[in-house]
C-alpha cells in the first residue's frame, strides 16, 4: 500500500510502534513522563526499557508539579522505578 498523506499501513506491533514514536520525540510534559514511564514498564526485559525510564525520570526533574496530570505522571514513573529496582536485587 502506498503512503495517503503521510500515513503508511501499519505492520508492526503496537510496542515497536511505541518505540519508533517515542524515539522521535522529546520528553517535556507530565503527558511525555506519563507515557515513557508507562513504556518502559512495557518494554521490560529490552535494552531501551532503563533509557525511556530515565528519559521521564529526568524530564520529571524540570516540571512544575501540583496537578492531577504531575500526580498520574509520578505514580507511573514510582511503578517503573520499582521495576528496575526489582531487577536490581
Amino acid at each position: 500500500m502506498r503512503p495517503v498523506f503521510g500515513k503508511r499501513e501499519e505492520k508492526l506491533p503496537p510496542l515497536e510502534r511505541a518505540l519508533e514514536a517515542a524515539a522521535g520525540l522529546k520528553a517535556g510534559s507530565w503527558d511525555s513522563v506519563e507515557a515513557l514511564s508507562m513504556l518502559s514498564i512495557e518494554a521490560h526485559g529490552r535494552a531501551e526499557a532503563r533509557s525511556l525510564y530515565d528519559s521521564a525520570v529526568d524530564a520529571s526533574r524540570s516540571l512544575s508539579h501540583g496537578s492531577w496530570e504531575s500526580v498520574r505522571a509520578l505514580t507511573w514513573l514510582a511503578r517503573a522505578g520499582r521495576r528496575f529496582d526489582e531487577d536490581e536485587r
